[in-house]
């Protein structure tokens, strides 16, 4: 199932998790560096986070922010965990995947599915 143009089931090994986390935040707008690490996708999705924080006035983007947030943590106890626990850090991996899926279906119920150009 795809929503737009990210799949909305989490693949199923972290190499494929972290390069759909990578189109993700870079489908938000944010520029990637080449060969990110996972504390660095976090910190994208904070900077995103505070720009969709900044459209008080839109019910979806602070939906959408609040999401964001939620998958930067998971982002975050990924970074903490490192290479302990693999299964635990897909599991994280996966759940920033989904909530960015609904973050990004917070936008779609908007005309205009893509990032309000004002905030990026």
């Amino acid at each position: 199932m795809t929503h737009g143009d990210v799949e909305t089931t989490p693949p199923l090994d972290r190499a494929g998790a972290f390069t759909a986390l990578e189109r993700a935040v870079r489908w938000w707008g944010a520029d990637v560096p080449e060969d990110p690490g996972v504390g660095e996708l976090a910190q994208l999705l904070d900077e995103i986070v505070e720009r969709l924080h900044a459209d008080q006035g839109n019910d979806h983007s602070q939906s959408a922010a609040k999401l964001l947030a939620q998958a930067a943590e998971a982002l975050r106890a990924v970074a903490r965990l490192g290479s302990l626990l693999p299964v635990i850090s897909l599991w994280h991996l996966r759940a920033a995947l989904r909530k960015e899926a609904d973050a990004r279906g917070q936008l779609a119920s908007q005309s205009d599915p893509q990032p309000a150009a004002s905030l990026l």
